[in-house]
């Protein structure tokens, strides 16, 4: 797989949400692009966001349910709506990893295992990928980001440590623009989660135009 822009919707408006996927999937044709119906939009408008992204940019989607019990049900909700990964969280139980993975495999589709607020994140990774996981997400939550003042490019070593450690793909999310990409590719990460710095930029295609450059 070739590393990927993981374009962070979160939004609770569908239609600046809409907007901003429509004129990316328009301008690189999804090209190395994935997403993503954030948790805020996804609480909003419930699938009905999976199916309005699908059915306009036909690119990759990634939904962000952050589902820590009954993946069957809430994974196959998203899933069968249009999308194609969905996210359990890495401080789920392992019955409940395993059956996100089902769930997904019996589709065809991906799982993501976020370790947002784990406190052993290189350990559970390890865990996680022997369960069968797709992607393990290293993930500086926002409310964390502004308390403390930290984003993703503060944990490179942790992340270092990570792609020694597992053969599951690595995305990275956490406060990350334009300027960092080169330094985290180089460190082993698959995927690039960006959600502000695209979405809230005054010319969002500008942004992603500098960010799957430093990809390249």
């Amino acid at each position: 797989m070739a590393r990927i822009l993981q374009v962070a919707l979160d939004l609770a408006e569908l239609t600046k949400s809409v907007d901003i996927a429509t004129k990316i999937a328009s301008h690189v044709q999804c090209k190395n692009i994935w997403l993503e119906v954030g948790t805020p939009l996804l609480k909003a408008w419930g699938k009905i966001a999976v199916k309005a992204l699908k059915n306009l940019t036909n690119c990759f989607i990634l939904v962000d349910t952050k589902t820590i019990d009954v993946p069957s049900i809430e994974g196959g909700i998203v899933l069968d709506a249009g999308g194609d990964a969905f996210t359990v969280l890495g401080v789920a139980d392992d019955e409940v990893v395993k059956e996100a993975v089902e769930t997904a495999r019996s589709r065809g589709k991906l799982v993501v295992a976020d370790l947002i607020s784990h406190p052993s994140p290189v350990n559970r990774a390890i865990e996680l990928d022997r369960l069968g996981v797709d992607v393990v997400l290293y993930h500086v939550g926002i409310s964390v980001q502004k308390a403390r003042g930290i984003t993703a490019t503060h944990m490179l070593k942790e992340i270092e440590n990570l792609r020694r450690s597992i053969s599951a793909k690595i995305a990275v999310a956490g406060g990350i623009k334009p300027g960092d990409v080169r330094e985290l590719v180089s460190r082993g990460v698959d995927i690039i989660v960006v959600g502000g710095a695209i979405t809230k930029a005054t010319n969002p295609l500008e942004v992603v135009d500098e960010i799957l450059g430093e990809l390249s």
